[in-house]
């Protein structure tokens, strides 16, 4: 696949095509953290005029779930995640190209920042290889595994390898590019790069998001 070239999952679906997928993953659940760090991107970057004008194009049942209050440590459908991001694509894409990828960072700097704090005091590597042992924490299916590679100089490289018994739901991999990409700085990784080189809805065994970034200079990374 071409550095910079998106797989077939990045591609915009109908709804239609997206119930389809979706049917036939119900079993799939995410953690609230996900879905609430949503809602409050959309507050705080957006304002609540937004955040409700979006809601306002779920359906009822979504609707009324995202509107009561969304517990970080409960599960909750794949679905109801899926459906809301691509409200928020509808909404916010024509002004925001990249507003998955923008999800993903905003909720690493919630995530890692908050629960998973210890972790960025360790390298990037580190982080990277943690990472894939607490990815059961965000979601009910599928494991990871992180494959660093051997560099010289500043620019380190790994690839974290997610594998799935079921093709995930198109863009449901997107927003992992600014996830990683603002990990990697909370770590003290500098100009991180993701690029996706292998999708399962493509046919390939795993989903594989390649990392490089600059070294800081240092293995571990001090705490302001």
């Amino acid at each position: 696949m071409d550095r910079h070239s998106r797989p077939i999952c990045f591609h915009p679906i109908t709804p239609e095509e997206r119930a389809v997928q979706l049917a036939t993953v119900r079993h799939w659940k995410v953690q609230g953290s996900l879905i609430k760090s949503r809602l409050l991107y959309l507050q705080m970057k957006h304002g609540i005029a937004t955040l409700k004008r979006i809601l306002q194009d779920l359906d009822e049942a979504d609707r009324a779930t995202l509107t009561k209050t969304v517990f970080v440590g409960e599960w909750y459908e794949l679905g109801l995640l899926i459906r809301l991001d691509a409200a928020i694509v509808a909404a916010l894409g024509a002004t925001t190209p990249n507003i998955l990828e923008a999800l993903g960072a905003f909720s690493a700097e919630l995530n890692i920042g908050g629960t998973y704090e210890s972790l960025v005091q360790r390298d990037v590597d580190g982080f990277l290889r943690l990472s894939a042992v607490v990815s059961p924490t965000f979601q009910t299916f599928g494991s990871a595994r992180y494959e660093p590679e051997q560099t010289t100089g500043p620019t380190r490289a790994g690839t974290v390898c997610l594998a799935y018994d079921l093709p995930p739901p198109s863009q449901y991999c997107q927003s992992g590019i600014g996830y990683f990409q603002r990990a990697v700085e909370l770590c003290g990784g500098v100009n991180p790069d993701v690029t996706v080189t292998s999708c399962r809805r493509e046919g390939s065994a795993e989903c594989r998001f390649r990392i490089c970034w600059q070294s800081s200079g240092g293995s571990t990374i001090p705490m302001a």
